[in-house]
């Protein structure tokens, strides 16, 4: 009788501790969420966020810049444009620094096409212990056709753009993202259409003050009035086996007042409307290479030239004189600052690890601000500039997505002898000695690992 007691009370604690355990077990997979499989999207290199429809990836690069400059090329100006003839910069001319660029995709198929958000980040240090400073690249949303966000301008044709170092921006060349609205259509055998609104406040363009009997009051300065227009921007691209070219244009209405001393607006106002063409084309060349390819890229602005590299050291966008003369107070803008470039390179790959890179750019800016006699220094004369730039490179990649670059450049500023206005490098009023022209020498080291 004992024993089948203790047999029966054994068996149900059995029961009640296999319970207890069935019960644990189970608040146990109740507070971990199920584990699903992570899938791999049909878009290379995406995978499938859990639980979501979504195709997603991360991408940038990390990198190290080293450069060289001569003395009268400042590193801070990295374009051609900068050099300054007989000067000597007070920046350092050998210098690093480190950046990288980091970017998120994410990618989603619906009734009305790819829906797409797109953000990517800069972030540079040169000499601080904590980091550098954040810059926003892109961010933007592409619904259908639609592209609403901060990116490339429309205007640009990235492949036409040759291969050098971060550290400069070869004349001739431009990389301008800018926040729009763009509808794209694409047509059959490689062709699409672009048209956009873009921001028009882009880098804040100014008015040149013309100088002599034709400036301004001197108490009173030129700057940007309301401009309640955004920037009309089209293009026309072609695609194929032998490579792509796009035709593009652009309208910019400028905005302009005097304001006095004190910062308060006078009755003296005007406005005109400025524009941009471009031409560029990247064509194959396997006649000289399996993997050669030849760029060639021309631009010209009248009254826009933040379309043309963004060349403000040395130009606005329209000459500003007296607007006494001759037309009263609302004819104010004398003319529209004019540039022209053309940017062209040939890479070669000698092995597929090894490549070269050259290539050579120029560029016109003139500012008509008078007819007068350019060598009277009490009056403006027309201010022309011409720039060219000269450069190489070699580039190894030992391993998929690591590239070490070896950059050298040589570029030459002319300013012809002309006068400017107030502020601007004048090398007859400022020293009538100094050179009129100046070339310089640039290396750079580019070391860069994509992922």
């Amino acid at each position: 009788m004992t024993k089948l007691v203790k047999s029966f009370f054994g068996s149900v604690a059995a029961l009640c501790l296999t319970s207890l355990g069935a019960q644990a077990a189970d608040m146990i997979m109740d507070m971990k969420a199920p584990r699903e499989p992570v899938y791999r999207c049909d878009i290379v290199g995406f995978i499938e966020l859990p639980g979501t429809d979504i195709c997603f990836r991360i991408g940038g690069y990390a990198a190290l810049e080293v450069y060289a400059f001569e003395d009268q090329w400042p590193p801070s100006v990295g374009a051609a444009f900068g050099i300054i003839p007989d000067g000597h910069t007070l920046e350092d001319t050998f210098g690093m620094y480190a950046f990288t660029h980091v970017n998120f995709d994410a990618r989603t198929q619906t009734e009305y096409g790819t829906v797409r958000a797109f953000i990517e980040g800069e972030l540079t240090d040169n000499d601080t212990r904590t980091g550098g400073q954040f810059g926003l690249r892109h961010a933007f949303v592409q619904f259908g056709n639609w592209t609403f966000g901060k990116t490339w301008s429309t205007f640009l044709h990235l492949d036409s753009s040759p291969i050098y170092s971060d550290v400069v921006t070869v004349i001739g060349d431009n990389y301008m993202r800018r926040s729009q609205i763009r509808y794209t259509q694409t047509f059959g055998e490689g062709w699409s259409v672009s048209v956009a609104i873009e921001d028009q406040n882009y880098d804040y363009p100014y008015a040149l003050r013309a100088t002599g009997a034709w400036a301004p009051v001197a108490a009173n300065a030129v700057v940007n009035d309301r401009n309640e227009a955004p920037d009309l921007v089209a293009n026309i691209r072609a695609d194929g086996d032998w490579g792509n070219a796009q035709l593009a244009g652009a309208l910019h209405r400028n905005e302009f007042r005097e304001v006095n001393a004190s910062g308060l607006p006078v009755n003296a106002s005007d406005s005109d409307v400025g524009w941009a063409l471009l031409g560029g084309a990247m064509i194959n060349t396997p006649f000289s290479g399996e993997y050669d390819y030849f760029t060639i890229k021309g631009i010209y602005t009248n009254g826009a030239t933040q379309y043309n590299q963004d060349n403000f050291l040395y130009s606005g966008n329209v000459v500003w004189g007296n607007c006494a003369f001759p037309g009263g107070v609302s004819d104010c803008i004398m003319d529209d600052v004019t540039t022209w470039s053309v940017l062209a390179s040939h890479t070669h790959f000698w092995t597929y690890e090894v490549y070269t890179t050259i290539g050579a750019g120029y560029q016109n800016l003139e500012s008509p601000l008078t007819s007068f006699n350019p060598f009277v220094a009490s009056f403006a004369s027309d201010f022309e500039m011409d720039t060219y730039e000269i450069f190489g490179n070699i580039s190894w990649k030992p391993v998929p997505r690591t590239t070490f670059m070896l950059d050298l450049h040589y570029g030459h500023v002319d300013f012809n002898g002309a006068g400017t206005s107030g502020g601007v490098f004048n090398p007859f009023i400022v020293d009538p000695a100094a050179k009129d022209s100046q070339g310089a020498f640039l290396l750079a080291l580019d070391i860069r690992r994509t992922f």
